[in-house]
């Protein structure tokens, strides 16, 4: 349901102080044959490799097991003696949820995007792709991207995103029709005159109305600016990357190699 970094924020806002904490939450959420190691740290990391290999789990309400610990870390927050907001507390696991498709708006969750929309999901095997052909230019921008948003860094987000799918770009080609193009833009021409980019999808008419050729100008906008609309616009950018590159790169995958 939740990605990586935010599963492992998600523990971190639990504040697990004492092992006996930690029973008191294995117990209560069914998995304390999970539960190794002899310090809590140790039994935090073990939490979140049981959260993340068993994604589907349910927790005691009946409810997906990740939405249900948010929401008992949420309830835990607002039981105790706080001055700040567990938005204001815990930025990095709200930004990552909003990249995830969800928010925190007064203590309650939020979906961002239709539950139809399997952006996790296709993150995921964004990720696994990009280990299995390779492309590890393209991941270290793709990693940099999502800490500086995790991070709230907007402007540093973005310039990783424009990064990373400018090397994706360049990388396809060399796998799809190698050649020498001396430009990114060349080597998205390249791969149009191939057939890579469906003509019939409008994905690159060669004429800056394409599909290609408008998502590149859209990741090359006026940049960042102070206030609401970046963490919006960054945001945004992040999902319409990771589902961009997601069918790219499964078109590369299942038709070229």
């Amino acid at each position: 349901m939740f990605s990586r970094t935010s599963v492992i924020e998600l523990v971190k806002s639990l504040k697990l102080k004492t092992h006996n904490e930690v029973e008191e939450l294995a117990i209560k959420f069914d998995f304390e044959s999970a539960i190794s190691g002899q310090y809590i740290k140790e039994k935090e990391t073990s939490i979140v490799k049981y959260l993340l290999a068993n994604p589907g789990s349910l927790g005691p309400n009946g409810s997906n097991i990740q939405y249900e610990l948010l929401e008992f870390s949420i309830a835990k927050y607002k039981s105790g003696i706080n001055f700040d907001s567990f938005i204001g507390s815990f930025p990095e696991l709200v930004n990552s949820l909003k990249k995830d498709g969800y928010d925190v708006v007064n203590d309650q969750i939020r979906a961002l995007l239709p539950s139809q929309l399997p952006l996790v999901q296709q993150e995921s095997e964004l990720e696994s792709l990009l280990v299995k052909l390779g492309l590890q230019t393209a991941k270290g921008h793709y990693e940099q991207a999502i800490a500086a948003h995790a991070r709230g860094e907007w402007a540093a987000a973005n310039s990783q995103l424009r990064s990373f799918v400018e090397d994706l770009f360049n990388q396809i080609q060399n796998k799809v029709c190698p050649g020498d193009y001396p430009s990114s833009q060349q080597k998205k021409q390249a791969l149009a005159n191939s057939g890579f980019f469906v003509s019939d999808y409008n994905e690159f008419l060669s004429n800056g109305t394409g599909f290609v050729e408008g998502f590149w100008k859209r990741l090359h906008s006026s940049g960042s600016h102070p206030g609401l609309s970046d963490e919006l616009d960054s945001t945004f950018r992040l999902h319409m990357v990771i589902l961009v590159s997601h069918c790219f790169l499964v078109r590369l995958d299942q038709n070229y190699l």
